[in-house]
């Protein structure tokens, strides 16, 4: 999505434009340590795969630091089938077809929302999430045993599930219909912008058991996600919860943290976007909500 502001909005055709999110990058990460290696001791959470036969040979590796975990460094891999591959991409293609999707040039797309969708584009963020979901699985259960494993209550999970998703590099799929990138190409790729990332990190938190909404600024044409955990720093009130903004285009952002000059203008809008079965398809609608000021966020090692 990149961000999108709404030029307009007919009774049959949305126009968007597509901005730059922001890449907040390694803000927060303004120590001297490396970037693990392969020799760095750490927990490797092993390699997931999907189709269950797909090699592990082909792997896209990850190796990440969280300095507010301990131990503070994991590795994990995850290898998606050629064939998967190109089902996921051809779904995608197939949706913005359905939806009538244009290319408008400079960044703007128009496209049809369909009866129950709206201009938030929740019903194409639960199409991707869907098509997804059976390739996500296997990576979301390598994160699940570890959680088990060390016994990491809510709020570590969330931040292991969090440093994992922002050590993707950060890229516009400036080719790809709506300006988005199905969650299962972001992790077999290794690359997305804010809300491309943002969706597959709900999906993964969906798979732990964790509430998570979309957000999205079109001020500032950027996505983040927001999380139902008691953490310190700013929150967005939703159906009578607090959801704590996480930032996903910056390394090592804890939870409850978002850059003040995201603030001015507050237009966060929640987008609830429900990871579902085929069969099943709720038909919510996005939701304005203000960020709330909250305890100022610990101070964390820094990297």
């Amino acid at each position: 999505m990149n961000g999108r502001t709404i030029l307009a909005l007919a009774t049959t055709a949305c126009v968007f434009v597509a901005g730059c999110c922001c890449n907040l990058g390694d803000l927060l990460s303004q120590s001297g340590d490396a970037e693990p290696s392969e020799d760095t001791p750490g927990v490797d959470l092993g390699v997931a795969v999907y189709p269950e036969k797909t090699p592990e040979a082909g792997a896209t590796k990850y190796a990440w630091r969280d300095p507010r975990l301990e131990p503070p460094v994991y590795r994990a891999g995850y290898a998606l089938g050629a064939d998967e591959q190109r089902d996921v991409d051809a779904a995608h293609r197939e949706l913005a077809q359905r939806l009538k999707y244009q290319d408008a040039g400079d960044g703007a797309f128009r496209w049809v929302p369909p009866p129950g969708c709206d201009a938030s584009m929740q019903c194409i963020f639960e199409s991707l999430a869907e098509r997804s979901k059976p390739d996500v699985d296997p990576l979301a259960a390598r994160f699940k045993a570890r959680i088990q494993e060390a016994k990491l209550g809510t709020l570590d999970a969330v931040e292991l599930l969090a440093s994992f998703v922002q050590t993707i590099p950060y890229e516009i799929p400036k080719d790809r219909p709506f300006g988005l990138m199905p969650p299962a190409l972001v992790a077999s790729a290794k690359k997305g912008d804010c809300d491309s990332k943002a969706l597959l990190l709900h999906m993964l938190l969906d798979a732990i058991g964790v509430d998570s909404v979309l957000l999205n600024s079109n001020a500032h044409r950027h996505a983040m996600l927001g999380v139902a955990v008691p953490a310190q720093g700013e929150k967005i009130r939703y159906q009578g919860r607090a959801y704590a903004f996480v930032e996903t285009t910056a390394k090592n952002a804890p939870v409850g943290w978002i850059s003040k000059e995201l603030l001015k203008p507050n237009d966060w809008v929640v987008v609830p976007v429900r990871i579902r079965s085929p069969e099943k398809a709720p038909k919510n609608e996005a939701v304005t909500g203000k960020a709330t000021d909250g305890p100022k966020p610990k101070s964390t090692k820094k990297r």
